[in-house]
């Protein structure tokens, strides 16, 4: 599967997002997220309200049945801290790559749950004052989490998974690349 067929799909989805607007999310919102934010509460927030949501959305419930919603939300928070430049506390407890295809690769994940994922998120990052409050960032992050979405259902529809990646759990992947 080639990059053009990948980012074909993917803004076939999310016609509003380009190549340049995801390099210009991933490397020019400076400062960091993290820190525009003010570091881990905001992002704490932010997971521990779409994670409320998302255990009492019985779409979803489900896919997220092997863990429990405390941990939900500390991988993701950890996840999100790390990716908008914060602590790598999530290299540290799962390792060198993030693997979202893979990671999610156990689950039955499609495109009616990615929609359904992404309207959880979008209510909580307007749950919380220090992201719903900037319009940039807000922005942004609705562009990121709206192609991560529909990245990981490409990703599982097409193949791209590496089955001997652990998909969650406190298992440190030693480095391998999908």
């Amino acid at each position: 599967m080639s990059k053009t067929e990948f980012e074909s799909f993917i803004f076939s989805k999310c016609f509003w997002l380009n190549s340049e607007r995801i390099e210009c999310i991933r490397s020019e919102i400076l400062p960091t997220v993290y820190d525009r934010v003010g570091g881990d509460a905001p992002i704490q927030k932010l997971s521990s309200s779409f994670y409320e949501r998302v255990y009492n959305d019985p779409s979803l419930k489900t896919i997220f049945a092997s863990s429990t919603k405390q941990e939900a939300v500390e991988n993701q928070a950890d996840f999100l801290t790390q990716l908008f430049g914060g602590p790598r506390r999530y290299a540290e407890r799962k390792g060198k790559y993030t693997r979202l295809v893979s990671r999610h690769g156990a689950y039955q994940i499609n495109e009616r749950h990615a929609e359904q994922w992404l309207a959880h998120m979008r209510v909580s990052i307007e749950d919380v004052p220090e992201f719903a409050n900037d319009d940039e960032l807000s922005c942004a992050l609705n562009d990121y989490f709206t192609y991560t979405a529909f990245w990981i259902v490409f990703g599982l529809t097409n193949g791209i998974v590496n089955r001997g990646q652990p998909t969650g759990g406190t298992t440190v992947d030693p480095g391998r690349n999908w």
